[in-house]
């Protein structure tokens, strides 16, 4: 190999590991249509469910900022939760924000009086935040991605064998007031 070719390759190479790469968003684990409808039906099981929501269910969507993936799913599941359009007898109320913070999205919560976070794909990372800023409120966060119940996320959808199926972190539902009764937690997997 000449020595050009030789300064070449390895610049190359220098070049390929020292530029960030583009971090893509997790795909959801669960079509959208799927993942509202199994949401907007368990919510109304919550023990707390009747008290916190009074005229509406209001539907807060975190997607990652600058990222289109993560902004598409968010924009994919208001379009699945428009279509059902109601929680029982509740009108859903649907908003979309970036996620910048935790205590950003606390806030955020409470003036806007919302009942359910959907934590969308390509916020790995940020799972931990947002679980810390939920304790407490009585808010349910909904993840897109099954491994962020793993993470603290309190309710998740997959599919295996060609069904749906919920996953509920138990710990992380007590630390946000959320209170599923057993014959739901049979239905789900339980972390």
């Amino acid at each position: 190999m000449t020595l050009r070719r030789r300064a070449l390759v390895i610049g190359l190479f220098a070049a390929a590991v020292l530029v960030p790469c583009h971090v893509m968003a997790e795909p959801a684990t669960a079509p959208f249509a799927v993942q509202a409808e199994i949401v907007t039906r368990i919510l109304p099981y919550d023990r707390g469910f009747p008290e916190r929501v009074k005229g509406q269910v209001s539907f807060l969507l975190l997607a990652r900022a600058g990222d289109a993936d993560s902004a598409s799913a968010a924009l994919q599941m208001r379009r699945a939760l428009t279509d059902i359009g109601k929680v029982r007898d509740k009108p859903i109320r649907v908003e979309s924000a970036e996620y910048s913070s935790a205590s950003e999205l606390a806030a955020t919560c409470r003036a806007h009086d919302i009942n359910v976070v959907y934590i969308s794909s390509g916020l790995a990372r940020d799972v931990a935040a947002i679980r810390g800023a939920l304790v407490d409120t009585g808010i349910l966060s909904f993840a897109a991605v099954e491994p962020y119940v793993s993470q603290g996320a309190v309710l998740g959808v997959d599919v295996a064998d060609g069904k749906p199926r919920m996953s509920i972190n138990l710990a992380q539902a007590r630390a946000q007031l959320i209170d599923f009764p057993a014959p739901i937690l049979k239905l789900a997997r339980i972390y």
